[in-house]
């Protein structure tokens, strides 16, 4: 089953410990968590970069089970919860080094009965995050990066306008959203690069077959048969 949800990417040249092995959580959690959704951590990663083996990529999802036709308002950073990434470089289980992101929402056009809208009724096609091509985003969302290290705070942001990229619509709505996706990756200076925004999620399983005590069907993502499962060579 494939789901769309917010994420926070950053690639950064520090030094981090990574964990030996990762692993992907059901992305439903407890009850009490499960009410708050857009504070809702499902899953939280950190590797060697593949295109900067000097580099760490840490990638930080929240807010599960998102489905790309949930309109006419998508998916959006909560302006009220504190996202944080917490670092620890020396195995003592406290932060050495903290990355806080706190999101703004506008909405421009609060006339328009969807968050996007684009190549339609006069509004051209959304192909900026910002200004003449971004006049269909109507819900837009902006957000700072701040590094919290030895307890002095750093504004990574430095006066900059971060916008964070909207889901993808539609090619009407937004023709060339790689474009646009592009255009939300931010160089924030010392190796660090930033974004946020909503994206495709790897997440496949039967999953209410799983909660069924793993009453798996066969044609809806079931467990491999034996020779499949052994199958290690990259398809």
């Amino acid at each position: 089953m494939n789901r769309i949800k917010p994420v926070v990417f950053f690639a950064l040249a520090l030094c981090v410990l990574v964990p030996a092995s990762l692993f992907a959580s059901s992305h439903r959690e407890a009850p009490i968590t499960a009410l708050d959704r857009t504070a809702d951590i499902t899953d939280w990663y950190a590797f060697v970069s593949f295109d900067h083996p000097d580099r760490v990529t840490m990638i930080l999802n929240v807010d599960p089970f998102l489905e790309p036709s949930n309109g006419p308002n998508y998916f959006l950073f909560d302006p009220h919860v504190l996202y944080e990434m917490k670092i620890d470089n020396n195995q003592d289980g406290v932060e050495d080094v903290t990355f806080q992101f706190r999101f703004t929402t506008e909405i421009r056009q609060p006339n328009l009965f969807t968050g996007f809208v684009g190549g339609i009724a006069g509004i051209p096609p959304i192909t900026s995050l910002d200004g003449p091509g971004s006049v269909g985003l109507s819900e837009r969302q902006t957000y700072t990066v701040t590094m919290v290290k030895n307890g002095v705070a750093t504004d990574l942001t430095d006066g900059r306008t971060l916008f964070a990229v909207p889901s993808n619509v539609g090619p009407r709505t937004m023709p060339d959203y790689k474009a646009l996706f592009n255009q939300g990756i931010y160089h924030l200076g010392d190796s660090i690069r930033v974004f946020a925004g909503t994206v495709d999620d790897p997440f496949f399983i039967d999953l209410g077959a799983a909660f069924d005590s793993l009453n798996f069907r066969m044609g809806v993502g079931g467990v491999l048969p034996p020779a499949e499962d052994a199958d290690d060579k990259q398809k």
